[in-house]
């Protein structure tokens, strides 16, 4: 009679490729998850400041998105203005980063940008970003002008720049691609 199964050497064999190709797809996805949170994180600041400007066209007053987390942990908030005492103190909405474990954040409110280099978890934080009734910025040259979000636990992973014109105009860009060649680059 005979018996079918496997045997002790090709129930290693098997193991052993299974080895081989998980040793191989681990690094890969660490990378893969790496760059989403990162993506999370970038998605996430892109949505606020959208919002604050998308409340200050809505209520045709002025609204704020402001980053106030020094370590760069990607928090955030927006607030409309109260013409009633003069403060933003009308919450709308408000993120807080901390399930973005590794992803941080750097602004910076310079008129020209340079996207090669990074700018570093924290620079420029707190800061914020006024709009007004039309969607623009209003305090052009001290409001944030570029978000930079980047991994603190792997300095190779990706980094992702956010970009605010003074016409309020936002978008999302990747400061490796050119953006002659690719409408997802930064320059």
């Amino acid at each position: 009679m005979r018996q079918c199964g496997a045997s002790l050497v090709e129930l290693m064999i098997g193991l052993a490729i299974f080895g081989i190709v998980l040793g191989i797809a681990i690094p890969s996805l660490i990378s893969w998850m790496e760059n989403a949170q990162i993506r999370a994180a970038a998605e996430s600041i892109l949505n606020g400041v959208q919002i604050a400007r998308g409340e200050a066209v809505r209520r045709n007053a002025m609204a704020k998105f402001s980053m106030s987390n020094t370590d760069g942990t990607p928090d955030w908030s927006v607030a409309a203005y109260d013409s009633a005492n003069g403060l933003y103190d009308l919450p709308v909405q408000s993120y807080s980063g901390a399930q973005d474990k590794n992803a941080r954040a750097g602004t910076s409110s310079a008129a020209t940008q340079d996207y090669t280099a990074a700018l570093a978890a924290g620079a420029g934080i707190p800061a914020s970003v006024t709009f007004n009734a039309l969607g623009r910025v209003v305090n052009v040259g001290t409001d944030i002008t570029r978000i930079d979000v980047t991994n603190s636990a792997a300095s190779g992973a990706r980094r992702l720049v956010i970009i605010i014109s003074p016409y309020g105009l936002v978008r999302l860009c990747d400061p490796l691609l050119s953006l002659a060649s690719n409408p997802q680059g930064c320059a």
